[in-house]
């Protein structure tokens, strides 16, 4: 009876509750299954998403790395061989484009490719309009040079395409001092500057492709006020000194520009009559330029000369440390080859010394030899010219944040002549820089 009762308990515990806990089991299994199944999904599809963005993210540095190139090669015009792709300055043609190739053929790519067929523009240079087979000509990538860059470190652009940027009217956008007032900011217009370019780059990584689109403008130089601008003050002593702010041209024998406009013979952002009363009667007629003689005005400008030597300085092709007397200016340029040249502290030329681009001197400068620079030379200390029969010249405009001192062993030729064409051909020196992109 007992042993009974016993089985009829036991059978009771194995009954309907038995059976919910079997179900409950299997879907807590389910679930945990669902769960794990899930994950792994999730986790694959995270890793993909990454891995695809690691590929774009790959493929936009290609791109950009395509743009750099286009930048570079449309900036100097004096780079020697294929280097440069732009055109000359007073040249430009609306049509005008390039694009640049890994390999060849790789231009038929672009998605826009035969949108030239149709813009009413001569794009390949052969006179004709809107041929059946007009298209940018292509010219190869730089990284592609013999012996540059090993092939597995080369990187994947298919394709750069830079034209100008043209206006409703197929006119050529220009980028500068649209007013020819220093103080205004450089805007877009159509008269005075350099072209404003587009540049559409793809880049690729495996599967991945990205193409990225921007606008670049070469920034003007900073204004210049006179044949000579000065911070500090001046003395002058003999009568053999020229200062001249009429335009004159780069080259010997540096003749007059007729009809330009003329700056002062020497500018000042501070009381110019303190500069003006240094001169003697006989001395007056030696500085000409805008206004009577002598040509001393108030600069409409207070140019940060230290900021402007620390960025041509940055650029320099050739830095000096520390002062230098007579050194050898073999390399210092030449009006077709423009260089930047950084003296790290004073400068004494008492032998013969010529070049041509920027001259940047951190200390004084002293001239008592024969000295011939077309550009720009600025000064952070103080310039003295003296000598007898020697020539000393510059062509384009001389910058000093010091004092310009003539001492009375000043009597040789000294000349500082204004040069706009000289000036303008310092936009060389200058790159095209990314004014805005657009990530397609």
């Amino acid at each position: 009876m007992l042993r009974e009762t016993s089985n009829q308990l036991v059978g009771r515990g194995r009954g309907p509750e038995a059976g919910n806990t079997l179900v409950i089991a299997v879907l807590v299994l389910f679930l945990l299954t669902a769960l794990g199944v899930s994950y792994v999904a999730v986790t694959k599809g995270e890793k993909q998403i990454a891995g695809n963005q690691a590929v774009g993210t790959q493929a936009f540095e290609n791109a950009e790395a395509g743009i750099t190139e286009a930048l570079t090669r449309m900036s100097d015009p004096t780079e020697p061989g294929s280097t440069y792709i732009g055109q000359q300055a007073g040249a430009y043609t609306p049509g005008y484009g390039k694009y640049i190739v890994n390999d060849p053929g790789g231009s038929g790519f672009d998605p826009q490719y035969n949108a030239t067929t149709a813009d009413g523009l001569d794009n390949n240079g052969n006179a004709a309009v809107d041929e059946a087979s007009e298209h940018y000509a292509e010219t190869g990538s730089k990284q592609n040079t013999p012996g540059l860059i090993p092939l597995a470190d080369r990187l994947d652009y298919q394709w750069v395409k830079v034209r100008y940027k043209l206006n409703s009217a197929n006119q050529i956008v220009l980028f500068g001092d649209h007013d020819n007032n220093p103080t205004t900011p450089p805007r877009e217009n159509l008269v005075r500057g350099i072209p404003k370019i587009i540049v559409s780059s793809a880049g690729r990584k495996g599967l991945g492709k990205k193409i990225v689109t921007v606008e670049a403008v070469k920034w003007p130089l900073p204004p210049v006020p006179g044949s000579v601008y000065t911070e500090g003050q001046m003395n002058f002593n003999g009568n053999a000194f020229y200062v001249d702010g009429h335009d004159h041209a780069a080259a010997a024998p540096n003749d007059t520009v007729a009809g330009a406009t003329p700056l002062a013979g020497i500018s000042t952002p501070n009381n110019p009559n303190d500069i003006e009363s240094q001169l003697n009667g006989q001395q007056a007629d030696n500085v000409q330029g805008t206004g009577s003689d002598p040509s001393v005005e108030s600069s409409n400008v207070n140019l940060d000369l230290a900021a402007m030597a620390t960025a041509w300085s940055d650029a320099a092709d050739i830095t000096l440390a520390g002062d230098q007397n007579n050194p050898s200016t073999t390399g210092w340029g030449t009006i077709t080859d423009l260089k930047i040249i950084h003296i790290g502290g004073d400068l004494h030329i008492s032998g013969n010394a010529s070049g041509a681009g920027v001259l940047v001197i951190d200390g004084d400068m002293t001239l008592s030899g024969s000295f011939n620079w077309n550009g720009v030379v600025l000064c952070l200390g103080d310039v003295t010219v003296t000598g007898g029969g020697s020539v000393k010249q510059v062509v384009g405009a001389m910058m000093v944040q010091g004092t310009m001192s003539g001492t009375s062993t000043m009597n040789g030729n000294i000349k500082a002549l204004y040069s706009s064409e000289m000036i303008s051909k310092l936009n060389s020196l200058t790159r095209y820089e990314v004014s805005s992109w657009i990530d397609q």
